[in-house]
């Protein structure tokens, strides 16, 4: 019988894939929040209007996401305290651009550059209004599960970053300011070692206990005891036939049998069963079985 001979298959143990196979659906949420509050903070500050939403979370090596950067990213170290290392907040020129020509009553089009160059004064200013407004997102967004100190670190040189080879793995939280139908793109990045320590809370979404207001329960209460309820009680019953009923003439009595026992209802729900009888010259029932729902 021949041997079949089959070759090695290359593994990359360092893949993202590999390492990093568990799901943060925490962090999603997280990005969300801060997506939303950038929106609402750039809006109040730049007097446009600024939607903010964020996509699914994604890994990659560091090599890869410092390329997907580009040549004319601008990146913002972000420290987190109390967690260990430091975010990038990233942005591309062009999107600065784009939030000046709306600051200023142009159209917020995404016009794409070519070659990294300095931003001038005005889009400087802007751009701080922007990391300003992201340091508050950030920790309102971490709010949901950690209480984080947020600031701004400084300004990092896209070159500089693609001149360290390292190998750890990058969460980066992709997010969307959208001025009018134009989607303008930005990142929140995070190194995988700085998540990891939290990752069973990333994982899971704290629920904080419910509290309840007493004053409300007692006011609901009140207000369910003064509502008005319909009963209605068969007394007794009767079969005749439909030539008797025809023969009936004014005066006429249908004998009833005598009943002692009644059921009540309200909308077809049974409440009570009572013993039917007289007082004081009236029809009246007196409450013998109840058939409201056992609280367990």
């Amino acid at each position: 019988m021949e041997k079949q001979h089959h070759e090695a298959i290359a593994y990359d143990f360092v893949h993202p894939g590999h390492k990093l196979n568990t799901q943060w659906p925490v962090l999603d949420l997280i990005s969300e929040r801060i997506a939303n509050e950038m929106g609402v903070a750039l809006a109040e500050r730049l007097q446009i209007p600024i939607r903010g939403s964020a996509q699914v979370t994604t890994r990659s090596k560091y090599s890869q996401c410092v390329l997907a950067l580009g040549k004319t990213g601008t990146v913002h170290e972000i420290s987190l305290l109390p967690l260990s290392g430091e975010a990038w907040f990233c942005m591309d020129i062009s999107v600065v651009s784009s939030i000046v020509n709306s600051y200023f009553g142009g159209t917020a089009e995404l016009v794409p550059i070519e070659e990294a160059r300095k931003l001038s004064r005005t889009e400087l200013r802007v751009l701080q209004h922007i990391t300003e407004a992201t340091v508050r997102a950030i920790t309102t967004g971490w709010s949901m599960i950690s209480n984080v100190n947020t600031s701004i670190v400084g300004g990092v040189d896209v070159e500089r970053l693609a001149n360290v080879a390292q190998e750890q793995i990058m969460v980066t939280s992709i997010m969307t300011m959208s001025v009018g139908d134009v989607d303008l793109p930005c990142q929140v990045v995070y190194p995988y070692e700085m998540l990891s320590p939290i990752s069973s809370q990333l994982q899971k979404e704290k629920t904080a206990p419910v509290k309840q207001d007493e004053q409300f329960g007692k006011a609901m209460q009140r207000e369910l005891l003064n509502c008005e309820l319909e009963i209605r009680g068969v007394l007794a019953e009767s079969h005749i036939t439909l030539g008797k009923l025809l023969e009936l003439k004014p005066g006429d009595f249908i004998a009833l049998r005598d009943v002692q026992t009644v059921s009540f209802l309200t909308q077809n729900m049974p409440l009570f069963d009572a013993h039917v009888g007289n007082s004081k010259g009236k029809v009246s029932a007196s409450v013998s079985r109840w058939h409201l729902p056992v609280s367990s």
